[in-house]
């Protein structure tokens, strides 16, 4: 009888060892294909459903929007335009996809302009879009991850949490097959 004891104790301690070891890489495996997600998600998903994604540059409304947040834009008809909207207005930084915000005073679609609190006015051309909504770390990062080399860490990350996770599943294969071994010889 303490044979067979022992022979349970010899297989009990490898299969908890890899049933330990399975659950610490499912973890970090899950962490790694979210951070993936995560970080690609808040600029791919906006243009599904109509809007447009750009880093936010100098904030003229006096609310508390970092340099580098990410601004996502709809865009709305031009007499929609109205007193307090906040609006995004090209960035005077060439080639990039920056823009200022700025609250509207008045639209004057006569005129082809909106005029700003700041007391300048500037043509419908230059309007971005209305602003919807800004996301300041989340949204900057995944702009970051739109570059070359964030492309590449991007890849890097989701496929090291797939590659963990068909780890985790080979151990589990290991952990059943012992398990099995262990019901035979019992």
């Amino acid at each position: 009888m303490s044979k067979n004891m022992n022979n349970n104790t010899n297989y009990d301690q490898p299969v908890n060892e890899k049933k330990g070891k399975r659950t610490g890489l499912t973890i970090l495996g899950y962490v790694l294909v979210i951070v993936a997600l995560l970080t690609v998600l808040p600029v791919v998903l906006p243009p599904i459903f109509g809007y447009h994604t750009y880093l936010s540059g100098t904030d003229h409304t006096g609310n508390i929007s970092k340099y580098g947040s990410v601004v996502y834009l709809k865009e709305i008809d031009e007499s929609s335009y109205k007193d307090g909207n906040i609006v995004a207005i090209e960035s005077a930084k060439s080639g990039s996809r920056t823009v200022d915000e700025y609250y509207v005073d008045s639209n004057d679609t006569s005129s082809k302009e909106i005029a700003l609190r700041d007391g300048s006015s500037v043509s419908y051309d230059s309007v971005k879009g209305h602003v919807v909504a800004k996301t300041p770390f989340i949204g900057y990062l995944s702009q970051l991850c739109f570059s070359v080399a964030g492309i590449i860490v991007t890849i890097v990350i989701f496929a090291a949490g797939l590659g963990i996770m068909m780890y985790v599943n080979k151990i589990s294969k290991e952990i059943n097959t012992l398990v099995k071994e262990q019901e035979q010889t019992a």
